[in-house]
């Protein structure tokens, strides 16, 4: 992992703080301060192990769908080539509820400290063929031009990934103000969360099959009167 900037490029861990699932406040903390935080063993293995086959099973089962992009909702796989199933907290899978509980848990936890009222979370599966990307794009949609109605508020990304290694590629480029970049490997058990508005953002392609839980942390969409 490293950061990048034009031209320069240095290392990542040199420059930001990968935290472990038991700095509770510190996430948060750093989540306020610098927009982004990045947690490594964010689940257990084997429940990483189980989230995989779930995305692994739904491929061959044929309940992924090409991701569609832009507001005429159009499969362009140039500029993202992942195929997609969206979950919800109801599913029987067990590793699918416990994915749940701990976002839900993280949900109220910045609730507390931050005061940014997400009411929910919307999550699907992912998966990245061989060379496939998601080129430079923003999170949050701009709709009928008010900000008011963008609730996508905190992008949450869970890789699903074993035995990841640098020359796999895949990474998720961050891009940070001054042109400088974050460049976050993809590895099992890794979970990344950024501001959803302020961070454009973007994959890489990877050398092997790349698997990740993508969700978003909403508000409540305001009432017309």
């Amino acid at each position: 992992m490293h950061v990048g900037a034009n031209p320069a490029c240095y290392n990542f861990a040199m420059q930001t703080k990968i935290l472990s699932t038991t700095d509770d406040d510190k996430i948060v903390t750093t989540l306020a301060e610098q927009g982004y935080v990045v947690i490594d063993d964010y689940l257990p293995a084997h429940t990483i192990l189980a989230l995989a086959e779930v995305a692994r099973t739904k491929l061959s089962n044929q309940e992924m769908a090409h991701a569609r992009t832009g507001k005429q909702a159009e499969t362009r796989q140039h500029i993202r080539g992942d195929h997609i199933c969206w979950l919800d907290e109801n599913s029987p899978d067990i590793a699918i509820q416990q994915y749940f509980v701990h976002m839900q848990h993280l949900r109220q936890l910045i609730n507390q400290q931050l005061y940014m009222g997400l009411a929910s979370l919307e999550t699907h599966l992912a998966i990245y063929p061989v060379g496939a990307v998601y080129q430079k794009h923003l999170d949050q949609f701009n709709v009928g031009g008010s900000a008011q109605l963008n609730t996508r508020k905190i992008s949450s990304i869970l890789y699903l990934n074993q035995d990841w290694q640098p020359k796999h590629g895949g990474e998720l480029r961050l891009h940070l103000d001054n042109e400088e970049w974050i460049d976050i490997l993809p590895i099992g058990g890794r979970l990344v969360l950024f501001l959803s508005a302020d961070f454009w953002h973007e994959v890489l392609p990877a050398y092997r099959e790349r698997l990740s839980l993508t969700g978003w942390f909403r508000t409540r969409e305001p009432q017309l009167l």
